[in-house]
């Protein structure tokens, strides 16, 4: 039995990682770690570990001390930031299907250049060298609003729409005067009102092997934050467009030229709702992705590799060299994903049926 070790199992894409492993015939043995001792109860592992964060000096070791112990054949780093830290450690980067530590550790801003520099659509940017200058950046734009963003992190992390600049001023300065922040931390872009579209997508050495998109169209209590994203969906939607496929595509390729592992793209509408970049992120899962892997095999009852967390262990372990292409758009059209705290999950297919996830 294969033995895997999962990062950050305590948040939901760590858990959803886990239920798509375990809905499989195939047993792992799995170790789970987290920094938050309570949501390290909720994956279904084998062992639970509590460690410190990734920024911690102690986290790889204990990491290696954990490999060691248990003799782990897999890792995967659920979050970013944990993905980074074990990527730029050589030993413990053998252990994983992640891209390499500089692909990975592309920020917001530096994604948004590169894909300007190649052409592909995004929202204009700019950043700041004084807060005074937020005046003339929404003089630019037609009086706004604006995108208060931050450059790294995620769930909207320091993001806000802001109708004028006296607004984006006073919410930077609530950030810097809190210590959360430092004026460089912030990007400014044009708000894109239109659709909001995830691609994700798994490559094996400059190869897409399946990929599939989703509409986001509803977050959980978002009207207690200030973005209105709290990040993961509770409404979310399959789609079938090319267009987003190529897009995606060629994004991802501008900033690898030889993609391996996991890639996520985040796409935002304008106006008119022609599809424009706003984040790549790379070596991780989005959080739904390993629950659309566990449906994928629970309820779709499509071969076991379409449940891409599976495919991407089995990739890791080097049980599979020459993986078979799936394609883009690997689940069904127009099936909706409902979920909701204690409410459980569910699926909505296309003919109007519906199915809880169990």
């Amino acid at each position: 039995m294969k033995k895997i070790l999962v990062t950050g199992s305590g948040g939901i894409g760590g858990v959803n990682f886990v239920r798509a492993l375990r809905v499989i015939d195939e047993k792992f043995f799995i170790v789970g770690t987290d920094f938050n001792q309570y949501h390290l109860e909720f994956p279904n592992v084998d062992i639970r570990v509590r460690t410190p964060r990734h920024s911690d000096h102690q986290f790889i070791p204990l990491i290696k001390k954990i490999v060691a112990e248990h003799s782990i054949d897999f890792i995967h780093p659920q979050p970013s930031s944990e993905s980074l830290v074990i990527s730029e450690d050589t030993e413990l980067k053998q252990k994983t299907f992640l891209p390499n530590s500089s692909i990975i550790s592309y920020d917001k801003l530096t994604t948004q250049k590169t894909l300007f520099e190649n052409n592909i659509p995004v929202a204009i940017t700019k950043t700041l060298s004084s807060i005074d200058e937020l005046q003339s950046c929404f003089e630019k734009f037609s009086g706004g609003p604006l995108w208060i963003r931050s450059k790294k992190g995620a769930g909207g992390n320091l993001s806000l729409l802001c109708k004028n600049h006296e607004e984006a001023k006073y919410w930077i300065n609530l950030w810097i005067m809190k210590n959360n922040a430092v004026l460089d931390d912030f990007m400014i872009q044009e708000y894109l009102p239109g659709r909001n579209i995830a691609w994700d997508s798994f490559w094996h050495e400059g190869k897409l092997i399946a990929s599939y998109s989703r509409e986001r169209i509803e977050y959980p209590f978002k009207h207690i934050s200030p973005s209105g994203i709290t990040g993961t969906p509770t409404v979310s939607k399959i789609i079938v467009d090319e267009n987003i496929n190529k897009l995606s595509e060629s994004a991802i390729k501008c900033i690898d030229e030889k993609p391996h592992g996991n890639y996520a793209v985040d796409l935002k509408g304008d106006q008119n709702n022609k599809m424009n970049i706003t984040e790549i992120d790379s070596g991780k899962f989005h959080t739904t992705t390993p629950l659309w892997g566990y449906i994928s095999s629970k309820i779709f009852k499509q071969n076991p590799l379409f449940n891409l967390p599976y495919l991407y262990v089995k990739l890791g372990l080097g049980e599979i060299t020459e993986p078979k292409i799936l394609g883009n758009d690997i689940y069904p059209d127009q099936t909706t994903l409902l979920r909701h705290i204690d409410c459980g999950d569910w699926i909505l297919k296309k003919d109007g049926s519906k199915v809880q996830v169990l």
